[in-house]
């Protein structure tokens, strides 16, 4: 896309660029009597130059100054001429944030901060560390330039994640006075949940899709910003968005498109794992009571986990994780999560194990509480170790040789878990058991991803036939509640603990 620009300053300045990707109308010059037929020859063409009076009656995106030593100079001149600022600027600028497609300017950070207030965003993940190439090396924007008066600064209580990997030479840690915090990988964060994700740097069709596929489902809102009339802007403007669940709104930025997306799929449920009939409380509307183990049997009047794409059948080795492998087949709500037939979540503060309190968890609770958290929990429990638990239940010799299968499984399914696994099992002291969590979709999708191979490699090389009665037969159950906590170790989940009431 060819840009019209104003090129200001004269003399070897000028020629500083070829400008082959511009279309120059004119130089620009403090002299107020200038002649209106003087021209400058620019790359073989004939240029106009024209006063600040005449650059007013001009059509142009930007006016470069290529005279750094008389910036100051020249900006408050035509500033002063209600010229915009955000067409102001350097031709070092103009490179970086123009050309090269991370594009910056105060008035639109302005425009984001007040998008940012008025949908109550707390948690930002700049993807192109946007906010750093600001006006200050602060979140302090206000009162920033000699014209205009900026109000808006970068709340103190805004969570501004960055993304600058390792190798990224454009990283400077003076960029800490503005992110709460800088990751090195876009991938090991984005299982946590963002208010906003913002992506700044135009791309082409192919890596926004990407983007946005990556990360989806992590976030409430997306702001892209697209070239305008550009062949992604046209590309992007065609794609199936209510699909995705997405609402779309286009937002002209000063010399960009904005593309606002929300994420708009709030739906909830929780399934209540049983394995026998049992008389459930009375709960709310989200509570989906499912039969685990079901495997064709005429059951007890309960939807089954032996329909769609299931493993009903490994029931008596697995507990229920059967029903999560349904869960994770079959379902596709937004927000998910897990009860037993005997345990459930309740709301209220997480002082003790267990309570006596009627409060189930309800949508409204849950989805507030998501704001704040990636995962809800049940509450930790200090009761020495997996191992030592394990081994006391199960037997020292059994436990041994089940766990080295499992080692092995991780060492050849997951390696980089390896370490985690012996740790939980070893050193770390609590856990939270029974396999119950509440969480977002792109969350519990993660984490089954990364279970149920473990589980049912292991499940292969098991001699199921030499295994004892319950409890040894349960095992790899067991062993899959222990997981969680080796795979919680590894990431960056923002943890909700809640009392469960037992019945």
């Amino acid at each position: 896309m060819s840009r019209n620009i104003v090129l200001f300053g004269l003399g070897d300045e000028l020629y500083i660029d070829d400008w082959s990707q511009e279309t120059i109308v004119a130089v620009g010059t403090l002299s107020p009597d200038v002649k209106t037929s003087k021209n400058v020859d620019l790359n073989g063409q004939s240029v106009p130059v024209t006063n600040i009076d005449g650059l007013k009656k001009l059509t142009f995106d930007f006016i470069i100054i290529t005279d750094s030593s008389q910036f100051n100079r020249i900006y408050i001149a035509c500033a002063q001429a209600q010229i915009p600022q955000f067409k102001i600027i350097s031709y070092d600028t103009y490179i970086h944030h123009v050309r090269n497609k991370v594009e910056y300017n105060v008035d639109d950070e302005q425009i984001l901060l007040k998008l940012i207030n008025d949908k109550n965003i707390n948690r930002v993940l700049d993807v192109d560390l946007y906010f750093a190439d600001g006006v200050s090396t602060t979140r302090n924007r206000a009162n920033y330039a000699e014209i205009n008066d900026y109000g808006l600064s970068i709340p103190d209580d805004l969570q501004l994640i960055g993304i600058s990997p390792e190798n990224n030479e454009e990283y400077w840690p003076i960029w800490d006075n503005i992110y709460d915090r800088i990751y090195h990988n876009l991938d090991s964060i984005l299982i946590q949940h963002f208010d906003l994700l913002l992506i700044m740097k135009t791309r082409s069709t192919d890596d926004y899709i990407q983007l946005i596929d990556t990360s989806y489902g992590s976030w409430k809102y997306a702001l892209l910003q697209i070239e305008t009339d550009s062949d992604t802007y046209n590309d992007l403007k065609n794609l199936d968005y209510a699909g995705l669940n997405l609402k779309v709104t286009w937002k002209q930025a000063q010399n960009s498109t904005w593309l606002w997306l929300e994420y708009d799929k709030h739906d909830t449920e929780i399934y209540v794992i049983c394995h026998k009939p049992y008389n459930l409380p009375k709960l709310p509307s989200i509570y989906h009571p499912i039969h685990a183990g079901k495997n064709g049997k005429e059951g007890f009047g309960l939807p089954g986990d032996d329909t769609g794409e299931n493993i009903s059948f490994l029931n008596p080795y697995i507990n229920e994780l059967t029903a999560i492998y349904w869960m994770w087949k079959n379902t596709n709500a937004e927000i998910i999560g897990t009860a037993h037939y005997h345990r459930f979540f309740v709301n209220e503060a997480a002082d003790s194990y267990i309570s006596d309190s009627h409060s189930f968890l309800d949508e409204g609770t849950i989805n507030q509480m998501l704001q704040d958290y990636d995962i809800i929990l049940r509450r930790s429990v200090p009761y020495g170790n997996t191992e030592d638990c394990l081994r006391k239940h199960l037997g020292y010799d059994f436990f041994e040789y089940i766990k080295k299968i499992f080692r092995n499984v991780i060492h050849d399914v997951a390696p980089d878990y390896e370490y985690s696994f012996l740790f939980a099992l070893s050193r770390h002291n609590i856990g939270h058991a029974f396999n119950m969590y509440v969480t977002r979709r792109h969350v519990f999708d993660a984490y089954c991803s990364w279970l149920f191979p473990i589980i049912l490699e292991a499940a292969n090389r098991i001699d199921f036939p030499q295994l004892q009665e319950p409890p040894h037969s349960r095992i790899i159950g067991f062993m899959g509640e222990a997981l969680l906590m080796p795979w919680l170790m590894k990431q960056r989940l923002r943890i909700k603990e809640l009392p469960v009431r037992e019945l």
